[in-house]
């Protein structure tokens, strides 16, 4: 999942190189490989790959990028994304360090951006606390959770008091509560979710580990975790389901070159190895001409494409 919205500028030029190099030391490398650190496993370099650990360097990095008009994308643990296969032309950031902390206090979990919801699970799990049990099988950090409103049977804006963030070419962190709808926040493009706080029940912690197992075992039982992908490609439409739509379409077994729509959840596109993002975007073209011509309803991606 991305933790931001891509946010376009210009691409990298030799002297911003260089500055980057005086901000970030060895924090930043160059045209370094994406498809390792996506889900997926397809896809370009990025011109920029910075791992920022604190508050004050993400601030000062985003303020170059707004003034040097740099485009610029949080990367997390890549699990709803696609990146192209000439890679991206500008920064991509990796938050790391203090980014990753969970801290229980009574029935509030806060999580910082770069921490993945299963951790925060098993956390609050620990504590005793419910009411995020479902949220185990995001695959993603809760940066990128927030601001997609990841869920299952309970999406996590549901549960979230306070967010806080950094907005690009912003001096300092500050918070705020998003509004959340089906896949989507209020959040500011610019935004970068530092952390998160959630508000959970209290519960005897045998029980709410045994909830966490259930959700696990359901979803290795209907996900194909065993091929490279990127999780739900199409968000459901109102009133009905991407998969039960695709299924019944006869795409399941649809094929472009490595990418192959999955036998056991038609909602999930596959790697079955040597896919570019190429055949994978050729197939989502197949996939929803197909939908939409023998149910008339558009399809729309739930998979974010940098």
């Amino acid at each position: 999942m991305s933790a931001a919205s891509s946010v376009p500028g210009q691409a990298l030029a030799s002297a911003h190189r260089e500055r980057l190099r005086t901000l970030l030391g060895a924090s930043v490398t160059f045209d370094e490989p994406l498809a390792p650190k996506t889900s997926m496993r397809v896809g370009g370099p990025a011109a920029a790959f910075a791992v920022i650990r604190d508050v004050a360097t993400l601030v000062a990095v985003l303020k170059f990028c707004v003034a040097e008009s740099i485009a610029w994308t949080i990367l997390g643990l890549g699990s709803n994304v696609l990146v192209r296969d000439a890679g991206f032309a500008g920064l991509v950031i990796r938050l790391a360090g203090a980014f990753t902390m969970i801290t229980v206090n009574g029935t509030t979990v806060r999580a910082g951006g770069a921490a993945p919801m299963v951790a925060v699970c098993r956390e609050a799990a620990k504590a005793g606390l419910t009411g995020a049990e479902a949220l185990v099988g995001v695959p993603g950090t809760v940066g990128g959770a927030v601001r997609m409103n990841a869920g299952t049977n309970v999406e996590i804006g549901e549960l979230i008091r306070a967010v806080e963030v950094v907005i690009a070419g912003e001096e300092a962190q500050t918070c705020t509560l998003p509004e959340f709808t089906y896949r989507n926040s209020t959040l500011d493009r610019r935004a970068v979710v530092c952390a998160a706080e959630l508000v959970l029940g209290v519960h005897d912690s045998a029980g709410v580990h045994k909830k966490l197992l259930q959700h696990i075992e359901r979803r290795n039982a209907t996900q194909p975790l065993e091929l490279p992908n990127s999780g739900s490609i199409f968000r459901n439409p109102p009133g009905d389901y991407a998969a039960r739509l695709i299924e019944t379409a006869g795409c399941k077994g649809m094929r472009v070159g490595g990418a192959e729509v999955s036998h056991k959840h038609a909602n999930f596109i596959v790697n079955r190895g040597g896919a570019t993002c190429a055949d994978v975007l050729a197939l989502i073209d197949q996939v929803r001409d197909t939908v939409e011509r023998r149910h008339g309803v558009t399809l729309e991606l739930e998979v974010h494409l940098l």
